[in-house]
C-alpha cells in the first residue's frame, strides 16, 4: 500500500512539474508567445504566473512529503556482562502481546516513555461491552508491569496507565 501511495504522489508530483514548466515556457518562449497575443494583453502575465504557481506548489509539495525522521528511543540499563538497550518501540510491541490473553480487549496500543527514574507505560485500549471494564483494566496493569519487569528485567517501573478509549457493543448491527 505505501508503494501505491509513493508512486501516486510521484505522479502528482511530476505532472505539477510538467504544467508549471510548460506554462513557464509558454510565456517566455516567442514562438507560442504569438498565440497567447490572441488571449489578450495580460495573457503572458496570465501564463507566467500559473507556471510560477504550479512550480511553487510542487516544491511544497515535494517538500511535504520529506519527513524528518523520527528519532528512535531506547531505555539503556547496566548489568554486570555490560549495558542494554531497549527500543522504546520493542518495548511497546512486547506488551501489545498481552491482549491475546485479555479476551474483552479489542485492540491495544502501548505506549513507552522513558523518564530520569524508570519508565512510564502508557497503554490505550478498546474493549466490549458487557465485560466489567475496572477489573479488566486492573487485570491489564497488573500484568502490563509484571511482563515489564519479568520478562524484560526493568525494575523502575514508575506507573503502568490503563486508558479505555472506546467501548464497543459485543456484534455489530445487521
Amino acid at each position: 500500500m505505501n508503494v501505491l501511495r509513493r508512486v501516486i504522489r510521484l505522479l502528482v508530483l511530476l505532472t505539477l512539474l510538467s504544467i508549471g514548466i510548460s506554462l513557464l515556457v509558454a510565456a517566455v518562449s516567442p514562438q507560442w508567445w504569438a498565440d497567447i497575443q490572441m488571449m489578450g494583453r495580460s495573457g503572458r502575465e496570465i501564463w507566467g504566473w500559473m507556471g510560477a504557481g504550479l512550480l511553487v506548489m510542487a516544491i511544497l509539495f515535494a517538500l511535504s512529503e520529506l519527513r524528518t525522521r523520527r528519532r528512535e528511543r531506547f531505555l539503556s540499563f547496566s548489568n554486570e556482562g555490560g549495558a542494554v538497550s531497549i527500543s522504546t518501540e520493542a518495548m511497546a510491541d512486547y506488551i501489545s502481546k498481552l491482549i491475546t490473553e485479555f479476551p474483552s480487549v479489542v485492540r491495544m496500543r502501548p505506549v513507552v516513555k522513558p523518564t530520569r527514574n524508570g519508565v512510564d507505560l502508557l497503554v490505550d485500549v478498546r474493549v466490549k461491552a458487557g465485560s466489567q471494564v475496572h477489573e479488566v483494566c486492573e487485570l491489564l496493569q497488573q500484568r502490563v508491569r509484571e511482563q515489564v519487569v519479568e520478562g524484560l528485567g526493568i525494575s523502575e517501573v514508575r506507573r503502568v496507565e490503563v486508558n479505555v478509549r472506546d467501548i464497543v457493543s459485543e456484534h455489530k448491527p445487521s
